[in-house]
């Protein structure tokens, strides 16, 4: 079993599924947490919001947003989002898992594990 089939083992151990899809009705969001091995590593990849945005200006973060109403559901949303924010095709990613659901006083979000196909992606930011 090679690095990125074990990380993709030890990601499915936290998988939810849609266990959780009955809590209040905040509006959804979703990232994707990327992660891609890269010289032997497992490395993650974030970003850095604009200082121009009204909310959450400067932070670092992954790629992610809320739900839009073509949406399917919180992977559909995290690819959707991570598609428009670096560019990363849909089709390049295999998604692992999704977490539990974290709420905040805005939004309900869902963290979605994905491991890379293939080394190919770069990012167009």
């Amino acid at each position: 079993m090679d690095l990125k089939e074990k990380t993709a083992a030890i990601l499915k151990q936290y998988e939810v599924g849609s266990r959780f899809s009955y809590l209040p009705v905040l509006p959804k969001a979703s990232v994707l947490i990327p992660l891609f091995v890269r010289d032997g590593e497992v490395h993650t990849l974030m970003t850095l919001r604009s200082q121009e945005l009204r909310t959450n200006a400067g932070e670092v973060c992954f790629p992610g947003g809320k739900r839009d109403p073509r949406d399917r559901d919180d992977v559909d949303t995290a690819l959707r989002e991570a598609e428009e924010e670096i560019g990363l095709p849909p089709d390049q990613v295999d998604v692992v898992c999704t977490l539990f659901p974290i709420m905040n006083k805005v939004h309900m979000g869902r963290g979605c594990f994905y491991v890379d196909k293939d080394k190919t992606f770069q990012s167009r930011r």
